[in-house]
């Protein structure tokens, strides 16, 4: 682990970054420092994050004091040297170091303690967070997906930060604009992505070729992979006179945390925000519908999941002294324009979720040369993520959902 730790992760580096926060300007030094990695594989592909627990020396005091941080750092990588990829680091400190100071000015005592706490860091895409395992909170299992109390957790927190975002627009457009600037669905990310969105939709269609109860969808999604890009460069943008908010932009299990008593989820934080865009709130809806919450609790929950959010989101925006509101038929609306990123979601990018190390070899994707990773079809490297018996087995409920719903031709 020792050789993996940067070389700019020093004692200095964490003493700089607590003394410019007001409670801790009288530290005086770092007398031990110890580094580990806590993120499991799987859990994170675009970032390596580490764990420093520190003792310190405060001026006039003798006893030594201890805190736990969690360092976020861009994943190193042949991938993420890419100049596009490269520049999407630094998105989330503009959510800590500008926008959440901005809730809390704008909102004062309404604004709910719903963030971790940030640090200054001398480098502007380096991203140092108070550790929250220390305040009890812990990762929910990916694999096991979301129970309903959890996923409403999740929801009711997603719509208080969308809550926020809207209110913030009325006075400050432009920061959330600069924040919301999209990350993904691009012109300029098409080069490289177009190619392997396709890709991961046709190892999908590969494998469903061989399975019976698959076999009749495998055009569809042929299909799907040939336009997918290019509907969600449209779709990802902000439509003027219509409900927008700063979407989290990668709001699934593994980017959240929580804080349990007695089993029972009582929390929610969330984390990760490195892939915020301003657009419709159905893309952080239909992202965390189609990846998250259990199979039972979507189908049979989807309804009451829906109304969690919405009774929040519009409670909230009259908490925060916003006039915008938003009906149930306008989110259903915008979630079935977006039924194409559910596709999308549930084919190309579910697999990822639900990848068990204990069963297959999870592969590094960031180490992927950007040739390999545009043939990605071809060289084989993730074709066990879509053989998971699991994925498998939701593909043929959610195919025939996505066929009822026309989602398939949407955008087309």
């Amino acid at each position: 682990m020792a050789a993996d730790i940067p070389t700019w992760l020093t004692k200095d580096y964490i003493k700089t970054a607590l003394q410019h926060d007001e409670n801790l300007t009288n530290i005086l030094s770092i007398e031990n420092m110890e580094i580990d990695c806590p993120v499991a594989k799987g859990n994170n592909y675009s970032s390596v994050i580490f764990r420093v627990q520190a003792v310190y020396k405060v001026k006039d005091e003798k006893e030594l004091q201890k805190i736990s941080l969690i360092v976020k750092a861009p994943a190193q990588g042949k991938l993420q040297e890419h100049d596009l990829l490269s520049k999407l680091h630094g998105k989330e400190n503009i959510i800590y170091d500008e926008v959440i100071p901005k809730y809390k000015s704008l909102l004062g005592e309404k604004w709910p303690n719903i963030m971790a706490k940030s640090f200054y860091s001398v480098h502007k895409n380096i991203l140092l967070l108070e550790d929250l395992k220390v305040k009890g909170y812990v990762l929910a299992d990916r694999i096991e997906q979301l129970n309903f109390e959890e996923s409403a957790l999740a929801l009711t927190n997603l719509a208080i930060l969308h809550a926020a975002s809207v209110k913030l627009f009325e006075t400050e457009p432009e920061l959330i604009k600069k924040a919301g600037a999209e990350p993904v669905f691009r012109d300029e990310m098409k080069e490289l992505l177009n190619v392997s969105h396709k890709g991961f939709i046709n190892i999908a269609a590969n494998i469903c070729e061989n399975r019976p109860e698959l076999s009749n969808y495998v055009e569809s999604m042929r299909k799907v992979g040939e336009y997918v890009f290019d509907a969600l460069i449209e779709l990802s943008k902000p439509k003027k006179g219509e409900f927008n908010v700063l979407n989290h932009g990668d709001f699934w299990t593994c980017n959240m945390m929580f804080k349990y008593i007695d089993n029972k989820p009582v929390h929610n934080i969330p984390i990760d925000l490195q892939l915020c865009r301003y657009a419709t709130p159905a893309f952080d809806i239909v992202y965390f519908m189609n990846g998250s919450p259990k199979e039972e609790v979507r189908i049979e929950k989807y309804n009451d999941l829906l109304n969690i959010y919405l009774d929040k989101l519009n409670t909230h925006l009259e908490i925060f002294g916003s006039d915008k509101r938003l009906s149930k038929i306008e989110l259903k609306k915008a979630i079935d324009d977006c039924g194409i990123y559910g596709v999308h979601v549930t084919i190309s990018i579910l697999p990822l979720l639900l990848a068990d190390p204990d069963k297959i070899e999870i592969v590094e994707v960031k180490e992927m040369s950007v040739e390999e990773f545009k043939n990605i079809e071809s060289n084989n490297t993730m074709d066990a993520y879509f053989k998971n018996e699991e994925y498998l087995k939701i593909l043929k409920t959610r195919f025939e959902e996505f066929e009822k719903k026309g989602w398939y031709l949407k955008n087309l």
